[in-house]
């Protein structure tokens, strides 16, 4: 029951810790300001685990994992939800779904990445 526990910890925790990670990078890289770091980071909190629960029950309901295109779709609401997001948080002043699209891109990138490397 704790091993069960601590593997499904992980499996929300790594993908989390790593987006925050490449997502706040980006950010800053990008010229971000402080305020808008933070909604990001607001943002990264609500959509990641989200992300992660349905794809998590999806493969605990039926056994198999979720097909690509299927996983881009979700990618593409999560790219939505915090383009929409960040536009209502921080204002109108930039580019905010093109923001969440690069930094979707490259979070989903570094993690098919990580996993092609390590599985």
């Amino acid at each position: 029951m704790l091993r069960e526990a601590a593997l499904t910890l992980g499996y929300y925790a790594v993908p989390l810790i790593l987006t925050i990670l490449i997502e706040s990078g980006a950010a800053y890289l990008c010229g971000l300001k402080k305020e808008e770091q933070h909604a990001l980071l607001l943002c990264n909190l609500l959509t990641n685990p989200l992300l992660n629960l349905i794809l998590y029950a999806k493969h605990y309901a039926t056994g198999t994992g979720v097909s690509l295109p299927a996983v881009l779709l979700l990618e593409a609401a999560v790219v939505l939800g915090e383009g929409f997001l960040l536009r209502q948080l921080c204002g109108k002043q930039r580019r905010y779904f093109a923001l969440s699209l690069l930094f979707n891109t490259l979070s989903y990138g570094t993690g098919l990445l990580l996993a092609a490397m390590l599985f």
